[in-house]
């Protein structure tokens, strides 16, 4: 006991640091094997999506302390998400104190191929991605235009 006591005694700090990055870790971990997208929004979603809204809205000359402060919200939030899972396995409504948030995800229902609005579609030489590719070139174009035109606002005044 007095060998316990001793070893205590010089290493309760590095015993308590360990501690608290293991608890850190663990957290960090949870939230990375959960589903990040499921149609019920069930789990540590509805935290993350406000998260990304409260971030956004965030004014440009206070960014860092508000940023900080909703990000310490999402934790609060998320840690809220584990307590009602450990809460609802004691009280028998689920099966594991995880299964709030590490669960199968719902994903929306994709048009079958035979489906035939699908293969209308289909037909026609859409395709989502190709859609999504022809957006993110568009996009591009834009922000090309954009940036070309304020340069050349730039180069006006400089006149």
């Amino acid at each position: 006991m007095k060998k316990l006591a001793a070893f205590l005694k010089y290493y309760w700090f590095g015993l308590l640091m360990s501690f608290i990055l293991l608890v850190g870790f663990m957290f960090f971990l949870l939230i990375l094997l959960s589903p990040r997208y499921d149609v019920q929004k069930r789990g540590f979603i509805p935290c993350t999506e406000a998260l990304a809204q409260n971030l956004l809205s965030c004014p440009q000359e206070n960014k860092y302390s508000c940023g900080i402060k909703h990000i310490l919200a999402n934790s609060w939030c998320d840690l809220k998400v584990i307590g009602k899972g450990w809460k609802d396995w004691g009280q028998g409504k689920q099966s594991a104190p995880w299964s709030n948030y590490i669960f199968e995800p719902e994903l929306p229902n994709m048009p079958a191929e035979d489906d035939e609005f699908y293969a209308e579609y289909i037909k026609k030489g859409i395709t989502p991605t190709a859609d999504m590719q022809n957006l993110i070139k568009m996009s591009d174009e834009l922000e090309t235009q954009i940036s070309a035109a304020k340069e050349e606002k730039k180069n006006e005044k400089a006149k």
